[in-house]
């Protein structure tokens, strides 16, 4: 594979810098990885422009390297090149340490429940072909936190408007439910569909996200790709009680269970 050119892409000069200082402090990937809490495979993805460094990751490369804001001041270009919506990986930095995940959809299956085929469908939508690969492997690479041997516990709330919403055609929508309803029956995973009738109007999607190791936080999505990292105050305490609002016009389990199966014998 062909790696961009350092002087011509942040991602070639990110990538370029990374491997040079790992080769100059006489570290392999996996050592790298160690120093720096991440696995090898992460550090072989950046170097290799596959993966995307978070901004906590590359502060932690400024740090173990001595160069302050070098890896931290280039990350946001990288984000920007590859076309992440803005304030998404500091979002998914704070998702990957958190117990406790509740969440609200209100356009869209979530792309924590999304399968490979459906997230394709939804990110060729407005991006450039060159970067659906990308956005779409960043997107799968998120759901390892369902399957690590502490998951967070997932408070899931989807409008039935995203399960209507077609993407990718029939079969990739009925893999979709079919996906939906392996994820509802994990034990740490409650999946309640809102109804179309439910008299309430949240406006946008959101998240909460709590953590044993830092105060609870808040992501809140908008248009034209943007999102907006809420930290404890009173727009927090807000959304807590939207959100319980919204699960209080939500479906039971069983309910919920009963629709996507319906849903999957239409399909």
């Amino acid at each position: 594979m062909t790696l961009p050119e350092p002087r011509e892409s942040a991602r070639g000069m990110y990538a370029f810098h990374l491997k040079r200082l790992r080769e100059e402090h006489g570290l392999s990937q996996p050592a790298l990885g160690k120093k720096v809490h991440v696995s090898a495979s992460l550090i072989s993805g950046i170097e290799n422009c596959t993966r995307t460094p978070s901004p906590k990751l590359s502060a932690a490369f400024d740090a173990y390297f001595g160069i302050p804001e070098f890896f931290t001041a280039l990350q946001p270009r990288v984000v920007e090149e590859i076309g992440l919506p803005a304030g998404f990986l500091e979002y998914t930095d704070v998702e990957a340490e958190a117990n406790m995940i509740k969440l609200y959809e209100n356009f869209v299956i979530h792309g924590l429940l999304q399968t490979e085929e459906y997230a394709r469908s939804v990110l060729s939508a407005g991006n450039r072909p060159d970067k659906i690969d990308r956005l779409v492997a960043t997107r799968v690479e998120r759901q390892a936190i369902l399957y690590r041997e502490e998951p967070p516990m997932l408070i899931a709330l989807l409008d039935e408007f995203a399960l209507h919403r077609p993407f990718g055609g029939r079969e990739v929508m009925r893999r979709q439910y079919e996906h939906l309803l392996k994820l509802a029956a994990e034990p740490r995973v409650a999946l309640h569909m809102v109804p179309g009738d439910a008299e309430l109007c949240p406006e946008g999607a959101f998240a909460i996200l709590t953590s044993s190791e830092s105060p609870p936080m808040g992501y809140v999505e908008s248009a034209g790709r943007k999102g907006l990292l809420i930290e404890a105050g009173q727009h927090l305490a807000e959304l807590e009680v939207l959100f319980e609002l919204i699960r209080n016009k939500a479906l039971s389990d069983t309910d919920t269970e009963r629709m996507i199966r319906d849903l999957m014998e239409k399909s």
